[in-house]
């Protein structure tokens, strides 16, 4: 999935380099022979040693980047279970909880369209090509990064913005792992199996449609941020965050490898995400169970159904309830707290607040 399989691809490229640089650089051999120089023969004569004076947190931001992702999503993943009911082959709908005292509360629940209708959505997705020669550049763009398209909204510059940036890519590694496995449950084909005249303008994903892997992380991304400005604050489609996370969504549809349907679906999916990684945190008020149901994603009258797009108003119906295809409640308990990760939004809250300096 985007930036978290970019990032791995550069890892794996950077490990190759240094495999083919020898078993030995200069500079290995350098040490190896100051060392000879200075210590000879001498006799070990180590220190009393101390015990650990810092807390887990403090530690944790001693550690290399890597490893320091890896503690972090360990700890996010902690007691987040996936549920799917119907047929093993293709369930009908598949759900993502926390564990808690009631046994689990739901995170988001996606329910999957009738065949029927991802068939009537084809000549929509069809209609989008005419987009493409205007939305290539950033459908390219897109294959593999997402933060410098939100990075244009707010001022998230590297040198400034240290713990934003590591709050966002742990968000995307978060998003990765679940929207996998409601894709893998699902099994919803994509525009280009109905037809061969969908043809595609990037390679096609091997894994299922919905919900869009791309609107799933581009939604996290816009909620957390939005949650670092203000922990009450509420999806608003006039938001440029909002926005963009619409139009990234948007270019799969033209790009002819999601239907409407998907970019709803993650949208529903990577608010419901961030909401609950900022909630561990304490930076969500209130921490919301969020479901869609793809069978009720149509415009028209029950007995005569058509096909829904998926646009800026679509999302604003969806978020304010008067879309039937999806529902927010309150939960009665917000999720536990995750010490290790709140230690990383703190910082990421204190950047933002200083950010005039």
């Amino acid at each position: 999935m985007s930036l978290f399989h970019a990032k791995h691809a550069k890892h794996a490229k950077h490990a190759k380099a240094e495999d083919a640089g020898g078993a030995a650089t200069l500079t290995t051999l350098a040490l190896i022979r100051s060392r000879d120089a200075i210590v000879g023969s001498e006799l070990m004569n180590p220190v009393a040693g101390q015990p650990p004076s810092l807390d887990p947190g403090q530690r944790l931001l001693r550690m290399d980047a890597d490893h320091r992702a890896a503690v972090l999503v360990a700890e996010l993943l902690e007691g987040v279970r996936f549920e799917s009911s119907g047929p093993a082959e293709a369930a009908h709908s598949a759900a993502i909880l926390w564990q808690d005292a009631s046994g689990g509360t739901v995170i988001a629940k996606i329910a999957r369209p009738d065949l029927s209708q991802f068939r009537e959505a084809v000549e929509m997705v069809g209609n989008y090509a005419e987009l493409r020669p205007d939305r290539v550049p950033e459908i390219e763009v897109q294959r593999a990064e997402l933060l410098p398209f939100f990075a244009s909204i707010l001022p998230l510059e590297e040198s400034r913005s240290e713990a934003l940036l590591e709050m966002l890519y742990r968000g995307l590694d978060i998003t990765t792992h679940l929207v996998m496995r409601m894709k893998l449950a699902l099994a919803c084909p994509r525009p280009s199996q109905f037809s061969d005249r969908i043809q595609p303008v990037i390679p096609v994903p091997s894994h299922a449609t919905l919900p869009s892997g791309h609107a799933t992380q581009a939604f996290c991304l816009a909620t957390m941020l939005s949650l670092i400005r203000d922990s009450a604050a509420k999806v608003d489609a006039s938001d440029r965050l909002f926005r963009m996370a619409c139009r990234i969504a948007i270019n799969r549809t033209v790009a002819g490898v999601h239907f409407p349907a998907d970019s709803a679906a993650g949208a529903v999916l990577g608010i419901q995400i961030g909401r609950y990684l900022m909630a561990r945190a304490g930076r969500c008020d209130p921490m919301r169970s969020g479901s869609f149901d793809g069978t009720a994603f149509v415009d028209g009258t029950p007995g005569d159904p058509v096909t829904r797009d998926f646009h800026y108003q679509v999302l604003q119906d969806m978020m304010e309830g008067r879309d039937p295809s999806t529902a927010f409640t309150p939960v009665a308990v917000p999720p536990p707290g995750a010490p290790l990760w709140t230690v990383l939004i703190e910082r990421a809250v204190k950047e933002w607040g200083a950010r005039w300096s």
